[in-house]
């Protein structure tokens, strides 16, 4: 077999030993600037897939993590395939000596001799070192696209790579701070009752007819005569009743009075709300105040309209309600605000335990009179009795009704 030589290339070129030393570790550094491009292209196809490059956004699945994750991990076996070599070959070219000995001192030149028969032509001694490179010469026109060629095999797909660790999830974003209430729309009022029309006036009493005459009264008969009869006779017979007297003629009958005209029925007043459905419960309670009730405030409740069963207390006079712990409760309450400041809002806040339960809002012109009236559930809880209070921010409070029902 023949030794591999190297082709005949025109210029000759002649590298000594300390030229290719330098060469070397210049492949070297280049062969690791393409690696480091290669690695470079691994990071922005993750970017890419991940939508993290400017300009790029997209979502990607499951299966696109996995074929990336398996394209890197053949890359990066390449890669380090390619640094061991270039370490391997690193380390050789260290080991060499590439230190030489100072250049000696030329020698006079000897005489020159008289000419001797021509010798056989010697071996073409070494080429001398390389003159210094000429100038750059123009760039040629740029060639044509060559054909395409032949389209590779496609390799075989490497080993699935091991699925790397899940990362950290992410802190848990704080919650946005909830929205304000909106105002409650305000109770549309209560329809005018009708006007009831005039009673017509009665229609006089027509004359009485005249009484009729009695008719004679008839002829008794005659009485018999009584005689003394011994035992045994018979009795006479009884006297014939006279014949009655005719019955005197009706007299007529007097004229009935004209009928008086009826009066206009008056327009019906608009249907007020439907009240809640009676609760089946033993414990319920109205409690009211009739009349003023006092400015601002918690509101006194004069009196108990209603008061059933043990669960609900309230002494007349007082602005507190008791409610035994342990139960549900059904709350309604209600107050007529008479205020004559100017437009803006009025509300009512029901207490339970000393928290507001239920806020009750209605934005009302100046002057106007309205009533303003809302209901809640509570739960109270088990131990000593739950204290319920009406709060009203209007100077001017008339007709106050809390109602209660116990749902268990």
């Amino acid at each position: 077999m023949s030794q591999a030589n190297i082709p005949n290339i025109t210029p000759t070129i002649i590298i000594s030993r300390d030229d290719v030393i330098p060469l070397l570790l210049s492949s070297i550094a280049l062969e690791e600037l393409g690696l480091s491009h290669i690695l470079n292209a691994e990071g922005e196809k993750i970017q890419y897939l991940l939508g993290t490059l400017p300009g790029i956004s997209g979502v990607a699945t499951i299966s696109d993590l996995l074929n990336l994750n398996t394209s890197i991990d053949d890359n990066l076996k390449t890669v380090l395939k390619h640094e061991m070599l270039l370490g391997l070959k690193l380390d050789g070219i260290l080991q060499q000596d590439v230190s030489r000995g100072a250049t000696g001192t030329a020698g006079a030149a000897g005489a020159i001799g008289p000419a001797g028969a021509t010798g056989v032509t010697g071996a073409t001694g070494p080429a001398g070192p390389a003159g210094a490179a000429g100038s750059t010469g123009a760039t040629g026109d740029t060639g044509g696209v060559g054909p395409t060629g032949p389209t590779g095999p496609t390799a075989p797909t490497g080993a699935t790579g091991a699925t790397g660790p899940t990362g950290v999830s992410g802190a848990t974003g704080s919650t946005g701070a909830t929205g304000a209430t909106g105002a409650t729309g305000a109770t549309g009022t209560v329809g005018s009752a009708g006007v009831t029309g005039a009673t017509g006036p009665t229609g006089a009493t027509g004359a009485s007819g005249p009484t009729g005459e009695t008719g004679a009264t008839g002829i008794d008969g005659p009485i018999g005569p009584t005689g003394t009869c011994p035992t045994g006779c018979p009795t006479g017979a009884t006297g014939a009743t006279g014949d009655p007297g005719a019955a005197g003629p009706t007299g007529a009958t007097g004229v009935s009075g004209a009928t008086g005209a009826t009066g206009l029925t008056g327009e019906t007043g608009a249907t007020g709300e439907t009240g809640a459905a009676a609760l089946a419960t033993a414990d319920f309670a109205s409690i009211v105040t009739v009349g003023d009730a006092g400015p601002q405030g918690f509101l006194t409740l004069d009196s108990n309209r209603l008061l059933s069963g043990t669960l609900i207390a309230h002494t007349p006079g007082s602005d507190t309600i008791e409610l035994a712990g342990g139960h549900t409760y059904y709350i309604a309450a209600q107050v007529d605000v008479d205020d004559n400041a100017l437009a803006g809002g009025l509300d009512a806040i029901l207490e339970f335990n000393g928290i507001s339960v239920l806020t009750i809002f209605m934005s009302n012109p100046a002057g106007d009179f309205v009533t303003i009236k809302g209901s809640v559930i509570v739960d109270a809880p088990v131990g000593g009795p739950s204290i319920v209070r009406l709060f009203s921010r209007s100077d001017s409070n008339q007709n106050v009704n809390i109602s209660i029902f116990a749902l268990n």
